[in-house]
């Protein structure tokens, strides 16, 4: 498969999390939070394991689709489910545990890609452990949480609230999905094994996991701008260094773990978000509008990566990040510096934005 192939099938992910941010709460109001999350993982269970079948590029483009819409799904029925729950004093915590949680696990499926499985072998166990994840929820009773009704998205009405929100959530989500979906490729475009690929994106989720306390610190007494610029500063000095340095794979494992400031982009976009509304009523609106626009430009990042790499090998890799993170940086300066609330501790991956 070419790498433009390769991009378009992990775009169709992206698409199918983006239509997520926009009709899933809508199944799940219906049905509830208990079975929403019994539909959604058995479904993504089935479409794991109908990767087996066949290795058709549009057969696996509808299953990548069908498991974006799951995985947003899951992940606004879990987060919204934490955030009623919780209690304001111990939120943080909460969401801290959840993300601490989430990127363990992320950093071991990432190892077992240096595992010398076969694909029916991964496949069966990906499905497994989404079957899991269903065992405690089924087995335990529990009151589900009330959906609140989401409002409408006005992009250009936001922009004008939150711009440095919003364009931070464009490049987080370009940068971060796209390093996901396609740093694989710019490792193997090198010579490489997937043992190697497992090393390299292990290196950056350990990286996003450590920098999570130390970046929200520096946002709280800093600024979420200074703490934005900061974070694209560090990622461009390490794109720079690829691409000035000719560097083995254990080097650039090392520099890679910088990286991990790049997980931090979304969560300060939120931060930034929160801290510039006045009309707190819009909390939710703003919130979704930094999601859609997180995963609209996630659907991008790799056909664009995928183009780029297929007509300049992994260089076109690191091109584009460069290219993003001097616009982003660049953005920023020109935006002022605001009074800030505290910074909450959001993965890059959370969905739903509560006060």
């Amino acid at each position: 498969m070419s790498s433009f192939g390769i991009g378009l099938v992990n775009s169709c992910f992206y698409f199918g999390a983006l239509l997520g941010t926009i009709s899933a709460h809508k199944i799940i109001s219906k049905i509830g939070h208990i079975r929403a999350f019994g539909v959604f993982t058995s479904l993504f269970s089935i479409c794991i394991i109908l990767h087996s079948l066949s290795y058709n590029v549009i057969f696996w483009s509808v299953l990548r689709f069908i498991l974006g819409f799951c995985y947003c799904a899951l992940l606004m029925l879990i987060e919204s489910w934490l955030n009623e729950k919780a209690k304001n004093t111990v939120r943080s915590t909460v969401l801290g545990f959840y993300e601490t949680v989430f990127y363990f696990s992320f950093g071991i499926g990432v190892l077992l890609i240096g595992v010398n499985f076969d694909n029916a072998t991964i496949f069966a166990i990906s499905a497994c452990l989404i079957m899991f994840s269903s065992l405690p929820l089924n087995l335990i009773r529990i009151k589900q949480p009330q959906q609140p009704k989401a409002s409408k998205i006005s992009l250009p009405k936001i922009y004008t609230l939150v711009p440095l929100a919003l364009v931070t959530s464009i490049i987080a989500g370009m940068l971060l999905n796209g390093f996901f979906s396609m740093s694989s490729l710019f490792i193997l475009l090198q010579g490489y094994g997937a043992k190697e690929v497992s090393y390299f994106m292990f290196s950056v989720v350990l990286g996003g996991f450590l920098s999570q306390f130390l970046i929200g610190t520096i946002s709280d007494k800093m600024g979420r701008k200074f703490t934005i610029i900061l974070c694209a500063s560090i990622s461009l000095a390490v794109m720079l260094l690829f691409l000035f340095f000719d560097m083995n794979i254990y080097l650039q494992c090392v520099f890679a773990f910088l990286l991990g400031t790049l997980t931090c982009l979304y969560a300060l976009a939120l931060a930034r978000a929160n801290d510039m509304l006045e009309d707190k009523s819009l909390t939710v609106e703003v919130g979704r509008a930094v999601l859609f626009c997180y995963y609209l430009s996630s659907l991008f990042s790799p056909l664009i990566l995928g183009f780029l790499m297929q007509k300049f090998g992994h260089m076109g890799f690191v091109w584009f990040y460069t290219a993003c993170l001097v616009f982003l940086i660049l953005f920023a300066i020109g935006k002022p510096n605001i009074q800030r609330g505290r910074y909450k501790r959001n993965p890059g991956n959370m969905v739903i934005y509560d006060d």
